[in-house]
């Protein structure tokens, strides 16, 4: 009886949590990713502007993440459950959109590193490679690796004791050995710690280049928002990977009612860390 009533009071702070947190991270994710998408797309100087592009194109697909997660949240609260928890369909549909919009804003975060890195570089032949028609390619590869990556979602995502998430045998042995600790994590982790790095070495040694005062802030400015981006990355996505690898591994018995109430509570707040990284974006600009 005591473990019920500890169970119960859990979910019922799981609840509220999920709630109210998530009603400001849609407020904050649509108003800031909507400001970048305007600042961007108004000002001439990014017009063409490889950088920008990318931020513009990720700032397009947070929308699209937060829109089509975190409104189901806050209807379950008010329902008293998540539609994902009772429909198979629209759990699998639900996971499926969210992971496609979750790994092409990965792709594009390191991209936008990648570019960075060209476009200081000191070496002329590789800052003429790096063009918009080469962000465009990019941007298309990303979109149909992401899509069709995210198939997989649609086809094993199931609903089980801990709700809408993946329990075939094979598909979780994928999981757990590649998407979340390599494909999610280590990599994109990986290229977009290291060429950020490398771009602003270069930003720091780019007074010695003979270019304008004006090209030479411009690239300042986009070094260091590539920069804050992968910070926000790596502090934000980190909890949610370390969680998701310990979730896919554990066995939960259907009496063991206050350890699944707390795994729930501890899955809401790293996946609270992860979309703030969706939602929330820094823009440096002076």
């Amino acid at each position: 009886m005591f473990s019920n009533e500890t169970a119960h009071l859990i979910d019922q702070i799981n609840n509220a949590y999920i709630f109210y947190f998530d009603i400001f991270l849609l407020i904050c994710g649509l108003v800031s990713n909507l400001l970048i998408i305007y600042i961007f797309a108004k000002l001439s100087i990014f017009r063409r502007n490889r950088s920008a592009y990318y931020l513009k194109t990720e700032s397009i697909t947070n929308i699209g993440l937060l829109l089509g997660l975190l409104p189901s949240n806050i209807v379950g609260y008010v329902l008293g459950e998540n539609p994902a928890r009772l429909s198979v369909v629209w759990c699998k549909i639900q996971l499926m959109c969210t992971y496609a919009f979750g790994l092409y804003s990965l792709c594009t975060i390191c991209f936008l590193s990648i570019d960075q890195y060209l476009s200081t570089n000191h070496r002329q032949n590789w800052r003429q490679m790096n063009t918009i028609q080469l962000a465009h390619r990019l941007t298309i590869f990303a979109v149909c690796f992401a899509v069709f990556h995210a198939i997989l979602f649609l086809i094993f995502a199931d609903i089980g004791a801990f709700g809408c998430s993946i329990y075939h045998p094979i598909a979780k042995m994928y999981f757990s050995f590649f998407f979340y600790p390599i494909l999610g994590g280590l990599l994109p982790f990986v290229i977009s710690t290291v060429f950020s790095l490398l771009a602003y070495q270069n930003v720091r040694r780019i007074i010695r280049r003979q270019i304008s005062l004006v090209r030479r802030r411009l690239d300042q400015q986009m070094t260091a928002i590539a920069l804050t981006r992968v910070v926000n990355l790596v502090v934000f996505g980190l909890p949610f990977l370390v969680y998701s690898l310990i979730e896919l591994n554990i066995n939960v018995g259907k009496d063991e009612v206050v350890k699944k109430a707390i795994l729930n509570l501890t899955f809401s707040i790293v996946s609270s860390l992860l979309y703030a990284n969706f939602a929330v974006s820094k823009l440096i600009i002076e």
